[in-house]
Formats: C-alpha cells, sequence, structure tokens
C-alpha cells in the first residue's frame, strides 16, 4: 500500500498536502511495473585490477549491486572480465562492443580514436594544465562525445581519468639525444607522430602487446602514466620514468546502444546513478593515487624523474603543437576546439 500524499495535522483535520512525498512515488511504484527481466550485462576492459579504470570497473559493479538491491532479485548484475579475462584486444574492443559481442566496454581514448579521430581530444598533448582543467575539458565536450559515440552503436556511462602519461624507459632521458634514442610505444595516432618528429622511433600499440614487445628487445621505452605502467610491473624491465606531464587522458565506459534501450527505466537508472557515483570517485581520488603510484615506483628501485630536462619539453611541445593542429583538421574538431580548447594556442 503507498503511503498517502496527504498528511493531517495534529492541529487541524483538512488534509495538507505533502509534496515531498510526491518524489518518493516513482521508487514506491516500482513493484507495480511490469516485471523486470534479469539482466546480466559484461564489462571488458583490457587493463588489470590495479590500474584506475580497472579498479574504477569494479567500484561501478559494486554500486550497480548496492543500489539494485531495491530491484527484484537478479534484475541487473554486472560481471567484469579484466586483462587476461577479456576475450578482446586493443581496437577489437570497438567493434565487439558496437555489433553487441558484449554489452559493456570500458575503452582507452587511444582506442577509441582508432576508429574516431575525436575521441583523441583528451589525449591531446600538453593542452591542460591539471586535473582541473582535464574534467573541465572532458565536462565541455561531453554532448560531441555522446554524438560521436552514438555512431559507434554506444551509450556514455561514464569517463575515468587517468594520471598524467609520462616515458618509462631502460636508460634515463636526460637529453634530446636520450629521447631520439627511444624505441618507444605510443598509444595513439597523434603520440605516434609526436615522438617520430622529435626523432624517437615510435610505434602506436595497445597496452595488451607491450610486455612481449618488451620481452622480445622492440621497446626499451613505453609512454604510459604511472598507473597504468605500475598496474602493469613495467619496472622488472624499465627502470626510469620521466613525468613528462604529456597529457591527462580519459578512458570512456560505455553500454551497447541496443542493450542500453531494452533496459527497463529503473535499470538504466541504476546504471546512471552507478556510473555518476563512479565518476565523481575517480576525479576525486586520482592525486592519491598518483603518489600512491610514485611511493609503488620507488619501493621498486625505480629512478624518478619529476623535471624533465627543459630541451625534452621543449622539443616534444614544439612537435605536439603541428600535431594537434593537424588533429584538428582530421578530426573535423574546430567548433570544439573554439569551445572547449580556447585556452591552447593554435
Amino acid at each position: 500500500m503507498l503511503p498517502a500524499v496527504f498528511s493531517k495535522s495534529s492541529k487541524q483535520s483538512k488534509p495538507r498536502f505533502n509534496p515531498a512525498l510526491l518524489l518518493l512515488l516513482p521508487l514506491l511504484t516500482l513493484g507495480l511495473s511490469v516485471p523486470l527481466q534479469a539482466q546480466t550485462l559484461h564489462l571488458i576492459n583490457e587493463y588489470p585490477a590495479t590500474s584506475v579504470t580497472a579498479a574504477a570497473d569494479l567500484q561501478f559493479g559494486d554500486t550497480v549491486r548496492q543500489l539494485a538491491a531495491a530491484l527484484p532479485a537478479d534484475a541487473l548484475n554486472i560481471v567484469t572480465e579484466q586483462e587476461a579475462q577479456n576475450p578482446f584486444k586493443g581496437s577489437a574492443q570497438v567493434s565487439a562492443l558496437s555489433e553487441g559481442k558484449v554489452e559493456m566496454a570500458t575503452l582507452f581514448a587511444g582506442i577509441a580514436g582508432a576508429s574516431d579521430p575525436f575521441f583523441l581530444l583528451s589525449s591531446l598533448p600538453f593542452t591542460v594544465g591539471g586535473f582541473d582543467e582535464a574534467r573541465a575539458l572532458a565536462d565541455c565536450a561531453q554532448p560531441a562525445v555522446e554524438q560521436h559515440l552514438r555512431k559507434l552503436n554506444a551509450h556514455l556511462l561514464y569517463v575515468t581519468p587517468w594520471p598524467p602519461s609520462g616515458i618509462w624507459s631502460a636508460a634515463p632521458v636526460t637529453d634530446l639525444a636520450a629521447l631520439q634514442a627511444l624505441r618507444i610505444r605510443t598509444y595513439d595516432d597523434n603520440s605516434r607522430a609526436v615522438f617520430a618528429q622529435v626523432g624517437a622511433h615510435s610505434e602506436n600499440l595497445p597496452f595488451s602487446a607491450v610486455p612481449a614487445k618488451l620481452t622480445a628487445g622492440e621497446l626499451n621505452a613505453v609512454l604510459s602514466s604511472g598507473d597504468g605502467g605500475a598496474g602493469n610491473r613495467l619496472w622488472d624491465q624499465l627502470s626510469n620514468f620521466s613525468a613528462i606531464s604529456y597529457a591527462i587522458p580519459l578512458s570512456y565506459t560505455v553500454i551497447n546502444q541496443d542493450v542500453w534501450q531494452q533496459l527497463k527505466p529503473e535499470q538504466q537508472a541504476v546504471l546512471s546513478e552507478a556510473a555518476k557515483r563512479t565518476a565523481d570517485a575517480s576525479w576525486s581520488k586520482i592525486q592519491e593515487r598518483i603518489e600512491a603510484n610514485y611511493s609503488r615506483m620507488r619501493g621498486h628501485k625505480m629512478t624518478l624523474n619529476l623535471a624533465p630536462a627543459p630541451e625534452i619539453q621543449d622539443s616534444l611541445r614544439k612537435a605536439a603543437a603541428s600535431q594537434v593542429a593537424a588533429w584538428q583538421q582530421k578530426a573535423g574538431a574546430a567548433e570544439i576546439v573554439s569551445q572547449c580548447l580556447k585556452h591552447v594556442a593554435q
């Protein structure tokens, strides 16, 4: 039985309208709606559970379970498939999500950018000066991101920021000659081009391809945040880290659009609320993760260079400026640049 939206005052016999109770009606009437079908949604991520995005996915799954407790039993469940458990690697994750081979995916910006260069917006080199600017850019660009995701048959749930990208290397990167001696894994077309312009040998690779390349001696450096690298234990082969703050890239957690539309409003509401809580937690805790990562790296006897030489930074920034301009033309992103990157010199 639903509570009345009118109540009686102790001093009056006339009913008194209580508008606050109206806010509860959607929840109180869930039991009167059409029975919900059980939904188990698989969420893939090629990074390990210790990475910032995989940890966010685990939090998202836990929050969904908590919120779904108000729904009929087994109405909504998230199964995370991370790193080796994920059957899809690299760009195959995008097509798997678009074609409905998997219901949900957390896609690194560089991976999504192989299908649509617009998604490289968050990983543009040296365009944001910190997490406040990175979040402002993400918020400003979200309507456009959602529009581009629809072309991939995907619906955006939340974004997760990575710590700033730096250079993991076998030898210290102390000057321009050392930078040019790198055989470096990069994570998108822009970063590949930037490092190639400064004279390094660069290759755009998904992170899942990195361990074998390192073991074979084909790479002696990796462009990655301390978080992703720490999670994959790059310190076993790369004992130096240069904090060049190349970019603060995002990962996008999305659900197949057809699957989303088939869900009941109650299920969509649970996913949306869990997504909001996950995103808020990720942004608020990212600085703590950086300090924890640096502590772990030092604990594994790594050498951290938190103030790279000016000639290294200047060389990379000069190459980045021309690459950002080239990306803008390729992605047809003049409008988003004028709206969301006004502080970036073109």
